[in-house]
């Protein structure tokens, strides 16, 4: 007993030290600033108009700006069209999948399939699969009726609105190209951007883990009593997405749940402020860009400032009863976390060579 436990001490070690570790990457001050502006335009917009609600929705194009952040911006320009209309198309789905009770689950698997195919075979980098896993299934609640626990918003309204959110997105990433008088390097073409369909047998895996992982998380959640159920999808996603690593996908897990709790504190902070109309704009904005400042370097902090956007989001115009979806937040959390790492461990078990097997 004594020798497995001194097993685990180091690791466990490495984990909590590895929850106030900077990583040697770069601050992403150019990006912070893109995906602030990207989120807070069609929000600001709308709120401006007299209706913040639907500046949330159309807020759901704004992923388009995360995308091929370590490229040119000219390159970017020739990329994030592409990256503009699978979101849309995404929302389109989970849009058309709203209206039955089973549909959301083969939308989702899907989705996840085709954007781990396309994000991971091309290489596509951060954020990953998950923005589009993320924009299908919230399509799919904003859109679904309220017996099925949806809000109920006509779905062809909802479209415009994530295609004017990307549309917004992409003019906020060119936009430095159309100022006169700057020059600009000359693209390398979307052959070389986009260069030919390819996985190895970890990109394989990671695509395999992800698809299987929305599939169970899916058909279990609402079984176990997740608040939403594209909450547990999405943190499955999320710790499993990064890295074919066993250890990393555990230190994501970690930091997954740990950066959720400490983001639920700063909900409550600023919960206490009440942000409403260009308040909560503001807030938003503040919060995407810190999230993208510092996600590189530390994934628990980016969490932090992840949690409160999703729970503003969540709560806009219900401020006084925050409690369920605070405690569901917390509870999807855990239950997508723990589905990825069991996940993960038993496709080790799985695809691992059989010498590999019979040693372990």
């Amino acid at each position: 007993m004594k020798l497995s436990v001194a097993r685990y001490v180091p690791r466990t070690r490495r984990a909590v030290r590895s929850l106030v570790k900077l990583h040697d990457a770069p601050w992403r001050w150019k990006v912070g600033l893109e995906a602030s502006l990207a989120i807070g335009l069609p929000v600001a917009v709308f709120t401006l108009a007299g209706n913040q609600a639907w500046g949330l929705q159309a807020a759901l194009g704004s992923f388009t700006a995360l995308y091929g952040a370590s490229l040119s911006r000219q390159n970017r320009a020739l990329l994030l069209p592409f990256v503009a209309a699978g979101l849309v198309l995404a929302a389109a789905l989970g849009i058309a999948c709203a209206g039955n009770e089973w549909l959301p689950v083969a939308c989702l698997v899907l989705v996840s399939a085709l954007a781990s195919t396309l994000v991971l075979g091309f290489r596509l980098g951060p954020p990953g699969p998950m923005m589009f896993v993320l924009v299908a299934a919230v399509s799919g609640h904003i859109a679904a009726p309220a017996a099925l626990d949806g809000a109920g918003q006509p779905g062809l309204r909802l479209l415009g609105l994530v295609a004017a959110g990307a549309g917004l997105a992409y003019f906020v990433v060119v936009m430095p190209l159309l100022i006169p008088g700057r020059r600009y390097s000359a693209s390398v073409g979307l052959g070389v951007l986009l260069p030919r369909l390819s996985f190895d047998r970890d990109t394989a895996a990671v695509a395999l883990r992800v698809v299987v992982a929305v599939l169970i998380a899916s058909l279990v959640a609402r079984p176990l009593g997740a608040h939403r159920v594209y909450w547990v999808v999405l943190s499955a996603v999320a710790v499993l997405q990064s890295s074919p690593s066993r250890q990393l996908t555990g230190l994501r897990a970690v930091h997954r749940v740990v950066g959720t709790l400490l983001g639920i504190g700063l909900f409550e902070l600023l919960s206490l402020l009440h942000p409403i109309g260009l308040g909560l704009v503001a807030a938003l904005m503040l919060l995407q860009g810190a999230t993208e400042v510092v996600v590189a370097r530390n994934y628990a902090f980016a969490l932090l400032f992840i949690t409160p956007i999703a729970l503003l989001n969540a709560t806009a115009g219900h401020a006084g009863n925050t409690l369920v979806t605070v405690e569901g937040r917390v509870l999807d959390t855990l239950l997508g976390a723990g589905i990825a790492l069991v996940l993960f461990w038993f496709s080790e078990l799985l695809l691992r060579p059989r010498h590999d097997r019979t040693a372990a």
